[in-house]
């Protein structure tokens, strides 16, 4: 299976099913600390794992990747990095808004 297929088949379906069920806390004001806590996520994951990858703690097969990389880090696991933390961070938002 390939990265991208991964993404697709179990990261990006419960994305949209969550982002759906808190479209209302998303619409007001919910992106501006997910887009903090996403431009954190990148500035510390990135660095660290293209450095991890460049001294081949783990790598990526080639036929698995599109190739394409940022930092050395390919593109399907910054893409992880981003989604990864949106799901979690709507959904605790939402569980968050939801107790108060």
């Amino acid at each position: 299976m390939t990265y991208v297929a991964f993404l697709a088949l179990f990261v990006v379906p419960p994305l949209v099913v969550v982002a759906l069920l808190c479209r209302h806390d998303l619409a007001h004001g919910g992106w501006r600390p997910l887009a903090a806590l996403l431009a954190i996520v990148y500035a510390t994951a990135t660095p660290w794992d293209g450095a991890a990858i460049a001294r081949g703690y783990w790598g990526f097969a080639p036929g698995r990747i599109l190739g394409a990389r940022a930092f050395g880090v390919p593109v399907e696991e910054l893409a992880f990095f981003g989604l990864w933390t949106l799901l979690t961070a709507i959904w605790v938002q939402h569980r968050l808004r939801s107790a108060s």
